[in-house]
């Protein structure tokens, strides 16, 4: 058999006891836009082309269609791939990256890689500080109505406990829908890409 494929072949290759990818390996392979790009896109489509994967990911890149992609905005992200992302993705063992044949597929082991990604924009604040602020008022407003402050005694406890009830599970909706928008394996515009023309 003449195919190349680029694999892990190293002492560092997982074995089966192994299992799965550290924490630290992790965020280095997601830690390049263009991979998360490449797990999204085989996710959805399974076995592809180079040629495919790169054109999506440089509309993607370029926010615009693959139709749109110019010669060298294709190039770029062709050989970028090709060179670099791929073969990273390949020593993981999250991909099979045949390179003489230009076909890139997932492995099994991608999965572990099916994380949800928290993205927090420029005024927002990340969903652990959010929680944590909740919690805090949760309790100051127990305290308060426990002492029994004028305004705090009309407060029955059980609207206060279902105030801090609807306030927890609508937080917890919003952010699983947040979530789902975010996840990986999503196959529309990923979310790093900005929709605005």
């Amino acid at each position: 058999m003449n195919e190349q494929r680029v694999q892990a072949r190293s002492d560092d290759t997982p074995t089966e006891n192994e299992g799965e990818l550290t924490r630290d390996e992790r965020f280095q392979l997601l830690g390049s836009q263009r991979r998360r790009w490449v797990l999204r896109y085989l996710k959805h489509e399974g076995r592809t082309e180079l040629g495919e994967l790169a054109e999506q990911i440089a509309a993607w890149e370029n926010g615009t269609t693959v139709e749109r992609v110019a010669y060298e905005q294709r190039k770029r992200t062709y050989t970028a791939l090709q060179q670099t992302h791929l073969p990273t993705l390949a020593e993981a063992g999250v991909i099979e990256f045949e390179a003489d044949r230009g076909v890139v597929e997932a492995t099994e082991r991608a999965r572990t890689l099916d994380l949800y990604l928290e993205v927090v924009a420029d005024r927002d604040i990340p969903w652990s500080s959010y929680y944590l602020g909740i919690g805090v008022l949760s309790c100051v407003l127990v305290g308060l109505v426990a002492v029994g402050g004028d305004f705090f005694v009309m407060i029955p406890n059980l609207g206060l406990a279902a105030l801090i009830g609807l306030t927890l599970t609508l937080s917890a909706a919003v952010h699983t829908y947040q979530s789902r928008l975010m996840r990986v394996d999503r196959a529309d515009i990923p979310p790093e890409v900005d929709r605005d023309p």
